[in-house]
């Protein structure tokens, strides 16, 4: 019953990531859009976008150890984002996200990279805040023992 819920547990974790993968990457293909002149949006290119951001969650959490959810943003993480950015930025130019432009392309490069770092911040954050409130249920608990 453990290895189920560890693994629920990371299944959950990955659809949370995947969703804000997914519009990370959507608001820069929408900015994109927008500098293009054009209001319109590629539903094929956004269902492309949610299958590799799926993917390169899977990538993540089952291979590369949940590196974007790290204690430490140590030289490991920081090789991992770069490969991560990189990786996504291929497959954009590789699947004409932004038009094969290299400009846009490069752009979405250190801005997946940029979302790395707050990504792994919020994380950061969260853990800190949850540390902060289990130590004070059990500083309650031991005062309502004792």
């Amino acid at each position: 019953m453990e290895k189920f819920k560890k693994f629920l547990s990371l299944e959950i974790g990955i659809e949370i990531k995947a969703c804000l993968y997914f519009s990370i990457i959507l608001f820069f293909y929408f900015l994109y859009c927008m500098v293009q002149g054009s209001l319109d949006a590629s539903i094929p290119l956004m269902a492309e976008m949610v299958l590799v951001v799926y993917a390169m969650n899977y990538i993540q959490v089952y291979l590369l150890w949940n590196f974007d959810e790290s204690e430490q943003f140590d030289l490991k993480v920081t090789i991992l984002s770069f490969v991560g950015a990189a990786v996504y930025t291929a497959v954009s130019y590789l699947l004409n996200w932004f038009d094969r432009n290299q400009t846009a392309t490069l752009c979405f490069f250190f801005y997946m990279i940029l979302c790395y770092v707050c990504v792994f911040l919020v994380h950061k954050i969260k853990r800190d805040i949850d540390t902060v409130h289990l130590n004070r249920e059990l500083e309650q608990f031991k005062s309502r023992r004792g």
